[in-house]
């Protein structure tokens, strides 16, 4: 393949992806990553290497407050080694928070910006969980359409969404607890396999609207740019711009994001799909989404040697 048209594809994780411990071994080996821990610690008055590797902070890792600021954190690192070693055209597809690594990556926002931005939607999100408790589901075996009627009938009994579609195969919902509840005995007579989340309330839902006004004043208070290189909304599908940050940043709390759908409209273009985050989550959506196309990690020194290597290999 020509060099001009090789295109890598960047995925930035989500809430939920935080482990204790994650990329110990880059903070130990690295002195960029480790001086952008240090950054955001001072910005958020957090220690944040004690909070990821710990483990007796694991608690408060999981809690929203502090995991959305860790992870972004995390993503932004993993992007800087990766682009200090190999030059590389590529998008961006965030999944909910990871939207806003993958702006700040890009430079839409400076980093610092994003962290107060990302720390405020943690604590309004916690916020309106404990306003409003909810729980969110992963449904497996089922159709998109056979959820929406599932949905439609729970929808008597209390406010239920549709929070992500990952792929055609695992769709997210969430909602009041009985709402759920009713939700998956339908489905389960169905056939379909049902999965409780561990979060910490009903992401991407109607249990969400309360805090919609503040999160939009505080997307309002930043400067945002043109960015360096695309991220596509989930929720939208298009490429995020200055002018439709704040609608769609504030409309992403409340509706559905389609992670597979993004995705599959980059298909014809991604020669190899790179996560930067913990883990491998949205690897494994993607290799359902994109058959065929390589994966890599960037969460441990072994993972961001192989994944540098092949960029390297790539523009060859």
């Amino acid at each position: 393949m020509e060099k001009d048209k090789q295109m890598i594809c960047l995925l930035f994780s989500g809430q939920g992806a935080q482990k204790t411990g994650m990329t110990y071994d880059l903070y130990q080996t690295e002195p960029h990553y480790r001086k952008i821990i240090a950054k955001a610690s001072d910005i958020l008055y957090v220690d944040l290497a004690e909070l990821l590797f710990d483990s007796d902070k694991a608690h408060e890792l999981a809690e929203t407050r502090y995991s959305q600021p860790a992870i972004l954190t995390i993503s932004y690192g993993l992007y800087q080694i990766l682009s200090e070693n190999a030059d590389f055209k590529k998008l961006g597809i965030g999944l909910s928070l990871g939207e806003y690594s993958g702006l700040a990556c890009a430079n839409y926002l400076e980093f610092e910006s994003a962290l107060h931005l990302i720390k405020k939607r943690g604590e309004l999100m916690q916020q309106a969980s404990s306003q409003n408790p909810g729980i969110m589901v992963a449904v497996m075996k089922s159709s998109l359409a056979n959820v929406e009627l599932a949905i439609k009938d729970a929808q008597k009994i209390g406010l239920i969404g549709i929070a992500n579609v990952n792929t055609p195969n695992q769709i997210v919902v969430g909602g009041e607890k009985d709402a759920v509840q009713n939700l998956r005995e339908q489905l389960e007579k169905d056939g379909a396999r049902v999965v409780p989340l561990k979060v910490s309330g009903a992401f991407h839902t109607p249990l969400m609207k309360s805090i919609q006004g503040a999160l939009k004043t505080e997307l309002n208070k930043v400067d945002w740019h043109n960015g360096t290189f695309p991220i596509y909304s989930t929720t939208t599908q298009k490429e995020f711009a200055p002018d439709n940050l704040v609608p769609t940043l504030t409309e992403q709390l409340v509706s559905t994001t389609y992670f597979a759908k993004t995705l599959a409209q980059h298909s014809q273009d991604i020669t190899a799909v790179i996560e930067l985050g913990p883990g491998k989550t949205l690897l494994s959506f993607a290799r359902k989404i994109l058959k065929g196309v390589p994966t890599y990690q960037t969460d441990s020194v072994a993972n961001m040697q192989e994944t540098i290597s092949a960029l390297k290999e790539f523009n060859s």
